[in-house]
């Protein structure tokens, strides 16, 4: 919530630090609002076990098998970059989509990877008027959703550097430039750039909000933990090739972008934001991204089913279940959890909790993890089986 602050006042003031000090004043202000909504939350203990819990949404909906194609074809040292961009649909606004890539100021030399996922409209028609272009390639597939598109994409990617763009979004002309200057002088496995957030309706825009990161530890994540200050979204970011070698998006979930924190994060040795705003992502009420949220669906059980998959998946890589990975779990558990479930009837929002609560009891340091606040209250609710103060924590992150 802290950031979300910043970015607003950001917005109007273009200074960061007032607008850094009136987000921590805001983030106080929001604490105590919450010790007011504390105390006069009543305790609900939940006391169904775990093999219960695990009954009743397995009736439900039972856990997807998730089988991504996993293919690592050899680099091309001559390519620079492979730019991956997953389509279904939206075939009056994907011309402007590869137009915005393909109009790149810069000497680097990438290829545009377009995956048509089985798209119903014209959309397909209009890839195929690129596919005889020189750095340019065409794959037509049934429709496997989103992240079955970009693993397409990924497993046929032999560039130094990977970068994901949706179709419905618009690259700023000089994003490949930027983001690869940095990436070769500095060796970075990472390299990501602001973004604005751009709310149309009913094709007109009615709001550019720039999400330009601070240059401060708004979150509290420092040294090599930094990276878990910034979003875990696919775009907007350069990423070495190596570090998606064995692990793709989960084919047949929502939330697929989760790994990125997980999985791809946790890999990166070295990261670097530069505060340049080179990425146009479009909110409007057709996005998928937010059709998929309603929380009185079924499906968003992939939030937990997804987890489980996410977890055995960074233990196969050798990634260590350290205080990083620790933290990750606890935010996930809350802010990236709740908010997708608290739709559904209330015997499966408990379920939920409770098998949240497994995980957070199979992973927890034996050593002391130091937490911020409001995580370390999740963690006590968790632990504790209290699930109103689950939710009133996850509120207000």
């Amino acid at each position: 919530m802290i950031q979300a602050f910043y970015f607003r006042f950001y917005k109007y003031l273009h200074n960061e630090w007032v607008s850094m000090v009136l987000s921590h004043m805001a983030y106080f202000l929001y604490h105590v609002l919450f010790l007011i909504k504390r105390i006069g939350t009543r305790k609900n203990i939940v006391s169904i076990s775990e093999k219960d819990a695990l009954e009743r949404i397995s009736k439900v909906y039972p856990k997807p098998i998730s089988e991504p194609i996993v293919n690592d074809p050899n680099i091309n040292r001559n390519l620079d970059l492979s730019i991956v961009v997953p389509v279904y649909n939206y075939e009056n606004l994907i011309r402007q989509n590869i137009e915005s890539i393909l109009n790149q100021k810069t000497s680097y030399q990438y290829e545009l990877i377009l995956v048509d996922d089985g798209s119903t409209d014209g959309a397909g028609a209009i890839l195929k008027e690129y596919a005889d272009r020189k750095n340019v390639t065409v794959i037509f597939q049934s429709n496997m959703g989103i992240a079955g598109a970009r693993n397409t994409g990924i497993n046929h990617a032999t560039g130094r550097y990977l970068m994901f763009a949706d179709c419905d979004d618009l690259l700023n002309d000089e994003i490949v430039e930027r983001l690869l200057n940095r990436a070769y002088e500095q060796d970075c496995d990472i390299v990501m750039c602001a973004h604005d957030l751009v709310k149309e309706k009913d094709g007109k825009v009615i709001s550019v909000l720039p999400n330009i990161y601070p240059p401060y530890n708004l979150l509290g994540f420092k040294n090599n933990d930094q990276i878990m200050n910034y979003a875990g979204l696919p775009w907007a970011k350069v990423y070495k090739r190596e570090l998606f070698n064995g692990v793709r998006f989960l084919p047949g979930y929502w939330y697929e972008d989760t790994i990125i924190q997980f999985l791809v994060f946790t890999r990166c040795k070295r990261f670097l934001y530069i505060p340049y705003v080179g990425y146009e992502y479009k909110w409007y009420e057709k996005n998928f991204s937010h059709t998929q949220n309603s929380s009185a669906n079924v499906k968003c059980i992939d939030r937990y089913w997804m987890l489980l998959d996410i977890i055995d998946k960074y233990q196969d890589l050798g990634l260590p279940l350290d205080a990083q990975f620790y933290t990750m779990l606890i935010r996930h558990v809350s802010i990236y959890y709740y908010p997708q479930i608290k739709g559904l009837p209330n015997d499966l929002l408990e379920a939920l909790f409770i098998l949240a609560r497994e995980q957070i009891v199979k992973y927890r340091q034996e050593q002391i993890c130091k937490l911020p606040y409001m995580l370390t209250v999740t963690e006590k609710a968790l632990l504790k089986r209290d699930i109103n103060l689950w939710k009133l924590a996850t509120k207000y992150q």
